[in-house]
């Protein structure tokens, strides 16, 4: 899960990140290096300062002088078994810690909590794939992707796709990647229950070179403690934890682990696509589809499916569009109206709110107007979930000296609103009961934020994607491009593929590409998620051959 998961709402990170380093950044300014703090959620409030200012329980205080010792215990265990198309899928489940020690001194100086599934009955644990899921942007554990619909078991979603009222369950799922490989979910330093055995060694952890090292050494030593060696290697990352997988890949390939293929969910578009007036014509054929589904359209174009209406905003967007902004002050006043009316028609947005706005859409501004009369907006996150949208309380109105009132609202991606509190807590039933996991029965699973401190981020064009493409040409890639996630544009992600910097032999036999009906999470949504499991089936499958 990504945006209440870590606030991504807009934010970019480049496949030209280096294998060292992955960046992150907003939709302005994203290309430069920069040092971030990690922000919470969008729209949730503000945690109190607990260093040095106001009593704070949940955060992570890296200037604590010592914490709780991890001890170094063997994971939990179980065997279980799921029903997968009438046939019996028999497993071995493993939760727990692996401690990451220096090189030189032998000391753990983390641990990292991770649950792994392993099918039973396998005579060649060689020769079946392992596919290590990496989670979303700093401080989103890899618990998305695990119960939300990828591994044996899931989170039982309503059918609305949200996580309900309590009590929250879960249920077998029989679109879980088990079936074709082995499953790890890593959870890096400051997320579920991964901790540095130091919180002074915590800021150390929290800088892209650290945490691509970090997980290199975790997916080295769980190797080697499993005995999986000469496993055919995937790496899969969802949202900012793309550029991650990509960094890591380049990284594991200079240090003589291979990988196979990697799978990136919701790719997070490059600096490039995301930059000038390009931003606008990225963005433009999403919000084309968030009306689309909203019925905001004329009937001619509300009847049409998403691929044709897509399609449709695609070439509106790459000629109509594209020539407009390029020729600005040039254009003819008939060239100017007829634009504004095209932008209008497939948006639903009024000419005068194309005309004042010079053409160019953000997001925000697109959300405010286009249910502004329902004083509805829509989820960054999945545009086909809407909710109401508080009006802007006047300055020095309201306010009872509380600190209320006077400015906008905080956004609130009511999609996450919908999924997390009641994802965690089902989660961690699960956990507890299914799993076995007995440690840490006091402690703080960070989710989505809270475990992860000031953040820094860089971006260089050393050796990124296209460069682990370069070290390693055999190398496979899958992505998922979801029509409805406003954080990742589907164009902006497909203009950053077009773009990606790979020999033409790559490009026409390594590359992947699937085009679904969701949200930033694609296997929130059942119909996605059986359209997903069968894609990834077939990704890794034909990657082995």
């Amino acid at each position: 899960m990504g945006h209440i998961r870590y606030g991504k709402i807009l934010l970019a990170i480049s496949l030209g990140c280096c294998s060292i380093a992955w960046g992150q950044g907003g939709r302005a300014g994203r290309a430069a290096a920069a040092v971030q703090q990690a922000t919470p959620p969008a729209g949730a409030p503000a945690p109190a300062a607990g260093r040095g200012g106001a009593v704070e329980f949940y955060s992570y205080d890296a200037t604590a002088s010592t914490a709780p010792p991890i001890p170094d215990a063997p994971p939990a265990e179980t065997h279980q078994k799921i029903t997968v198309n009438g046939d019996a899928l028999a497993y071995t489940t493993r939760a727990g810690y692996l401690p990451l020690r220096n090189a030189t001194t032998g000391q753990a100086e983390a641990h990292i909590f991770y649950s792994a599934y392993f099918k039973d009955g396998v005579t060649d644990a060689s020769a079946r794939p392992l596919v290590f899921f990496l989670g979303g942007a700093p401080g989103v554990a890899a618990t998305w992707q695990e119960f939300g619909g990828l591994g044996p078991k899931r989170m039982k979603w309503t059918k609305e796709g949200t996580a309900g009222a309590p009590p929250y369950s879960w249920t077998d799922n029989p679109h879980t990647l088990l079936g074709q490989a082995d499953l790890v979910f890593v959870n890096p330093v400051g997320t579920a229950f991964s901790r540095p055995d130091q919180p002074a060694k915590a800021p150390s952890f929290w800088t892209t070179s650290a945490d691509t090292a970090s997980l290199a050494e975790f997916v080295r030593s769980f190797l080697g403690v499993s005995g999986r060696r000469n496993s055919p290697l995937y790496l899969a990352g969802e949202d900012l934890g793309t550029a991650r997988a990509a960094a890591l890949t380049a990284y594991l390939n200079e240090h003589q682990i291979p990988v196979q293929g990697v799978v990136l969910l919701s790719l997070t578009p490059s600096a490039d696509a995301l930059a000038g007036d390009t931003q606008y014509i990225t963005l433009l054929p999403s919000l084309v589809m968030a009306s689309w589904y909203h019925k905001k359209l004329s009937p001619e174009l509300s009847a049409m499916s998403a691929e044709q209406i897509s399609g449709q905003a695609r070439q509106f967007a790459s000629r109509e569009y594209l020539h407009a902004l390029y020729k600005g002050e040039r254009m003819s006043a008939d060239e100017r109206a007829k634009v504004v009316s095209d932008i209008a028609r497939l948006t639903g947005l009024s000419k005068a709110f194309v005309a004042n706005n010079d053409m160019r859409i953000t997001l925000d501004r697109f959300n405010s107007e286009v249910m502004r009369a329902q004083h509805r907006g829509v989820a960054a996150s999945d545009a086909r979930v809407a909710g109401f949208t508080p009006p802007l309380i006047p300055a020095g109105r309201g306010g009872g000296g509380g600190g209320f009132g006077g400015g906008a609202p905080a956004p609130i991606d009511l999609n996450l609103y919908n999924l997390a509190g009641g994802m965690q807590t089902a989660y961690e039933a699960y956990l507890r009961h299914e799993l076995t996991f007995t440690g840490n029965s006091n402690g703080i699973f960070y989710l989505n934020s809270g475990g992860v401190g000031p953040y820094t981020s860089t971006i260089t064009d050393d050796a990124s994607l296209s460069g682990a493409f370069a070290r390693n040409p055999n190398l496979r890639l899958f992505v998922a491009v979801n029509y409805f996630d406003l954080g990742a544009p589907f164009y902006a992600t497909e203009y950053t593929m077009a773009h990606l910097n790979v020999s033409p032999e790559v490009r026409a036999h390594n590359i992947t590409i699937s085009h679904y009906d969701a949200g930033q999470m694609t296997y929130v949504d059942d119909k996605a998620l059986a359209k997903l499991h069968g894609d990834l089936a077939r990704f890794v499958t034909d990657t082995r051959k």
